[in-house]
């Protein structure tokens, strides 16, 4: 009965959404007509820091945008974020969209909400900046579990120093850190996936210069330690990304480092251990999350 109402309820505020926005009524009727063919909403962010220096300020701001889940091609331009995204996630049990900002933010690095239907971003928490934690905290690939709990992962860098986990209050955008998780990992994705396994696909590596390997690991979400792992084949990039609900498919983004505008979904089944592309999709696409 619970899991009804909550139905209802998302239905309800849909269409009140729609019966309010008439200005965007061709974004909400691609996102109705989405629902009404059964297939998951599949939001993206484009625009990546892209700053001179790593740290450096920003020089471009991302841009909300609906995807067919299918292919990953554009459906619709929803609009501007104001502020620079390299993590996002839904959080089913408030009906927010969540996303982290980059460092290098020139407007706000932290936790802010986005509008599903405008694409406008506000902070959670102006006073939580970077998080609200001392120094330089890059925050990103954030997910949040059915329960509420939203999580996120940065990279560290330096010989012997392994990536920090976080997790994060919602209602004051503070983080805590979990720093030594024992594994380092770049250009990854971290995301709850079917029965609440929290995974972390790294980035391909390759060994003896000649062979690639890529590894997704499953973490404890309690302080973000690995607890088993999986070899993936054949190795792609598939950063910042979501599992599709109620499967173990995880959709991650390939793009290329050094960065350029062509970037493909690519489709991860980390129990089986196979990577297959979805196809190209949008220039400069930077993160998604699924909306179930």
């Amino acid at each position: 009965m619970r899991t009804f109402r909550r139905s209802m309820l998302l239905a309800a505020v849909i269409l009140a959404a729609v019966a309010q926005q008439a200005s965007a009524q061709g974004v909400l009727g691609s996102i109705v007509q989405a629902l009404l063919a059964k297939h998951p909403v599949l939001l993206g962010t484009t625009g990546a820091c892209f700053n001179a220096f790593p740290g450096g300020p920003c020089t471009q701001k991302s841009t909300l945008v609906l995807l067919n889940a299918k292919t990953g091609a554009l459906i619709k331009t929803i609009g501007p974020v104001g502020f620079t995204v390299n993590g996002l996630a839904w959080d089913r049990t408030s009906g927010k969209l969540y996303a982290s900002t980059a460092i290098g933010d020139v407007s706000f690095h932290g936790l802010i909400t986005i509008n599903p239907f405008t694409g406008a971003g506000k902070p959670v928490n102006k006073l939580a900046v970077n998080f609200g934690l001392p120094g330089d905290s890059p925050i990103h690939s954030i997910t949040i579990d059915p329960f509420g709990h939203l999580v996120g992962w940065y990279d560290e860098f330096g010989d012997g120093v392994t990536d920090t986990y976080v997790r994060i209050n919602q209602r004051t955008g503070i983080a805590t850190e979990f720093p030594n998780t024992g594994i380092d990992t770049a250009q990854n994705g971290l995301s709850f996936g079917e029965f609440n396994l929290l995974w972390n696909i790294d980035v391909p590596r390759t060994e003896d210069g000649v062979t690639f390997t890529q590894t997704a690991y499953i973490l404890n979400p309690f302080d973000g330690k690995p607890m088993a792992s999986r070899q993936l084949s054949p190795p792609a990039a598939a950063a910042l990304g979501d599992f599709l609900p109620g499967t173990n498919l995880y959709y991650g983004l390939n793009f290329p480092i050094p960065r350029s505008a062509e970037t493909h979904i690519v489709v991860v089944d980390p129990l089986a251990g196979t990577v297959t592309e979805l196809g190209q999709t949008v220039d400069d696409l930077h993160t998604i999350a699924f909306i179930p």
